[in-house]
């Protein structure tokens, strides 16, 4: 029974019918009263119900944002412990990569005093830890003032934003001295203003000595290569005002460049510093029919020539070869030629004493005039060697003789 109910029960009807007309409406008044009272705790309990619900979906949202704050405060610990990591393993790498470059890195003020060098610098400058290298004029270490001036325009473009560049020498703390290849480029700040210069000197003593010897080797080329044409052109002279015919002349000096030809193959075997004097003799001697003993009896010992002897004398056993094979010995198969040298003492300094004679041939007769072997012969060898040669004409067949001092006969000039 609800409660209305048992307030319209509780009290029993009165006997005449005002009186329960009465009690009856008293007994509704109270039981709507109880009525409202009753909605108004439900609407309340409700109210506190919705409250309680916004108030714990609050709670779980904030909870929720908390924890995502948490996670994402954790996440970007961690990134930044990652981004250090990274960091300091890069500068270590940087640090071992200077270390280990053998160029001397420094940095500059903008008037060349020097703040800052690479870990390596030191042992490529041989510095002691005595030395004192932070706080120095970097273009003090230049001697020479023209090296000093090509560093100060250097330094100068760099301040200017541009690149300098300039090679020169100078000696290690230890006073070797050295090549650099020397690079100075701007070091600009924020507002794009040169603030320091960056100083990269690379040894290149090695490479700047082997420019130097490939300068004197195409000096001495050219040296040479002038007395080459020299001598070509002086043969082909004397072969033409010599010959007799076109057809005569074109033979005589092919035949005289192919001599100088041998000899030159000789003269670079022993890299153009000498030759040996048998390779020479044998050099003429494949030209006219070969070495063999059944032609050529070739003997003596080992010496060394300078460049200008032997061309010289190649080209003189050509023309001793060449008209033996025409007038002389090797025109007949039984003609033999014998080249042989010593070395002898004389006037106090050996001298070199070499014997062309021939036999077997046809008998011999002297020219009626001297011939281009006759003037090389005088012009060449004993004018340049300070020594005396003779060329003679027995009928058993042709006699040449030379004797020169063994020091010029070794001379390097050519």
């Amino acid at each position: 029974m609800t409660r209305i109910e048992a307030l319209l029960h509780s009290h029993p009807p009165p006997a005449d019918a005002a009186s329960a007309a009465e009690a009856a409406a008293e007994r509704l008044a109270r039981a709507e009263a109880v009525a409202t009272e009753a909605r108004a705790a439900a609407a309340l309990a409700q109210m506190r119900a919705e409250i309680a619900c916004a108030e714990a979906a609050r709670l779980r949202a904030a909870a929720n944002d908390q924890g995502r704050a948490l996670a994402e405060g954790e996440i970007r610990l961690a990134s930044m412990e990652e981004l250090n990591g990274r960091l300091r393993a890069s500068e270590a790498f940087t640090s071992r990569l200077l270390a280990a470059s053998r160029d001397c890195i420094e940095v500059l003020s903008l008037d060349g005093t020097v703040l800052w060098l690479s870990a390596g610098s030191a042992a490529v400058l041989e510095a002691g830890p005595d030395d004192r290298i932070l706080g120095s004029d970097w273009r003090a270490v230049w001697p020479e003032p023209a090296d000093r001036v090509a560093a100060e325009l250097a330094l100068a473009a760099a301040r200017a934003g541009r690149t300098g560049r300039f090679r020169a020498a100078s000696p290690t703390r230890r006073g070797a001295l050295r090549w650099w290849d020397v690079v100075l480029t701007p070091i600009q700040g924020d507002a794009g203003v040169v603030e320091r210069v960056l100083a990269v000197a690379r040894d290149v003593t090695d490479a700047h000595h082997a420019e130097e010897q490939q300068i004197l080797l195409m000096q001495e080329l050219a040296h040479r290569v002038k007395n080459i044409l020299a001598m070509v052109q002086a043969v082909a002279t004397q072969t033409l005002r010599g010959a007799t015919s076109l057809e005569e002349a074109a033979t005589a000096f092919g035949g005289r460049l192919i001599a100088l030809s041998h000899a030159h193959d000789i003269l670079i075997q022993g890299s153009w510093a000498a030759a040996d004097l048998q390779n020479v003799v044998e050099g003429a001697a494949d030209l006219h029919g070969g070495r063999g003993p059944d032609r050529f009896l070739i003997d003596g010992p080992a010496v060394r020539l300078g460049p200008r002897s032997a061309l010289a004398l190649s080209l003189i056993l050509h023309e001793l070869a060449t008209n033996a094979a025409k007038y002389g010995a090797l025109s007949r198969v039984e003609g033999r030629v014998s080249v042989t040298w010593r070395i002898v003492a004389e006037a106090s300094e050996p001298w070199l004493s070499l014997r062309w004679q021939e036999a077997g041939g046809p008998p011999v007769a002297a020219p009626t005039r001297s011939g281009f072997g006759t003037r090389l012969i005088e012009r060449t060898l004993v004018h340049s060697l300070g020594g005396r040669a003779s060329l003679t004409y027995p009928p058993a067949g042709v006699v040449f003789s030379l004797s020169a001092p063994l020091r010029a006969v070794q001379e390097a000039s050519a």
